[in-house]
C-alpha cells in the first residue's frame, strides 16, 4: 500500500477545517485547481470519496470525518517537528549536547543572562549519555568530562574546568563527624563511584564503602536527594554552588578536593566560524575567566 504523500494531507486537512477548497488553497499558497486535484488523488488512495461538494462548500463525508481524526495528529507531530528543527539549524541557533548534572546545575543558572547578553541567540540543549557517539552532524558544541580523543577529529576543543570534591548534606541533616563518615547514611554516583575515594584518601580519612548508603544513577537525582535529607552526598562544588547559596544544602567539611573529572567543550569544526557559536563561545569564556579558569 503506497502511502500518501505529506502536501495532499495538508490540502486535506485544511479543506477539511476550512469548508471550502478555495480557502484552503488561498492558506497554502496554491490555486484551487491543485487543491481540488490533490484531494482527487488522496480519495483515489484511500478508495472512496472524502468531500461532498455542494456548490462552493465542502462537507466531510462519514469516511472523511473518520480519515481527518486518524491523520491529525501525525500531521501536527510533523509541522511541529518541522519548526523545531528549524528553530534548531537556524543562523541564530546553537545545539548543545551535555549531561543532564551540567545542564541542570551549571549551564541552568547562568542562561538568563546569556538571554539578556545575546537576545539573538536561540540555545537547544540535548542530553549526552555515557555511551552515546559524538556526531559532529547532530550537534553545534559537546560538553564532556573527558577528551574521547578518538572520537573528537571533527571538533575544536577547548578545556573548561576540572570539578573540585567536598561532601555537602541539608542543612537539616545535622552535625557531621568526618571521621566517622561510614556511621551516616552515605549517597553515591553511580557514574562517579571513584569520587568518594578520591576525597577520603586526600583528606587522611577511611575511605567509605562502596555498599553503604544509597546509590543513583546520575549525579542530579544524588543532589536532590540529598536536599531532601537522604544522606551525604559527595558533590562537584561547581554544581551545587546554587544550592548552597540558597541554602538547600551545606558543606559538611571544609576540606575541597580536585576531582578526576576534566570538563571540555568540543565545537563542530565546520560550524565553528558562525556569529552565534562565536558569541556564545566569547560568553563561555568569560565566565571561564570569572570562576578562575583560562
Amino acid at each position: 500500500m503506497h502511502l500518501p504523500q505529506l502536501h495532499l494531507l495538508r490540502s486535506f486537512s485544511e479543506a477539511a477545517r476550512l469548508g471550502s477548497f478555495s480557502q484552503a488553497a488561498e492558506n497554502l499558497n496554491v490555486t484551487q485547481s491543485a487543491v481540488s486535484q490533490q484531494i482527487r488523488q488522496l480519495e483515489q488512495l484511500v478508495g472512496t470519496p472524502l468531500f461532498q461538494r455542494v456548490g462552493r462548500q465542502v462537507t466531510l463525508t462519514d469516511f472523511g470525518r473518520v480519515y481527518l481524526e486518524l491523520v491529525r495528529g501525525p500531521i501536527a507531530a510533523l509541522e511541529e517537528g518541522h519548526t523545531a528543527l528549524r528553530a534548531m539549524t537556524g543562523r541564530n541557533s546553537v545545539v548543545l549536547r551535555l549531561s543532564r548534572s551540567f545542564a541542570l546545575n551549571w549551564l541552568m543558572p547562568r542562561m538568563p543572562e546569556l538571554a539578556r547578553r545575546h537576545p539573538d541567540i536561540s540555545v537547544t540543549s540535548l542530553y549526552l549519555n555515557p555511551g552515546d557517539t559524538l556526531d559532529a552532524n547532530i550537534s553545534d558544541a559537546v560538553v564532556l568530562s573527558s577528551t574521547r580523543q578518538s572520537e573528537l577529529s571533527d571538533f575544536i576543543v577547548e578545556p573548561l574546568f576540572v570539578t573540585a570534591l567536598c561532601p555537602v548534606a541539608s542543612p537539616d541533616f545535622g552535625p557531621v563527624d568526618i571521621e566517622r563518615l561510614s556511621s551516616y547514611p552515605i549517597i553515591h554516583t553511580l557514574r562517579r563511584y571513584n569520587d568518594w575515594k578520591v576525597w577520603c584518601d586526600a583528606a587522611g580519612i577511611p575511605p567509605v564503602p562502596l555498599d553503604h548508603g544509597w546509590s543513583f544513577e546520575s549525579s542530579s537525582m544524588s543532589y536532590a536527594a540529598a536536599e531532601h535529607g537522604l544522606g551525604i552526598v559527595m558533590a562537584e562544588m561547581e554544581f551545587v554552588a546554587e544550592a548552597i547559596a540558597q541554602g538547600r544544602l551545606r558543606p559538611v567539611s571544609p576540606i575541597v578536593v580536585g576531582s578526576e573529572h576534566h570538563f571540555h567543550i568540543a565545537y563542530t569544526r565546520s560550524r565553528f566560524a558562525r556569529p552565534a557559536i562565536q558569541k556564545f563561545r566569547a560568553w563561555l569564556s568569560e565566565h571561564m575567566r570569572d570562576l578562575g579558569h583560562s
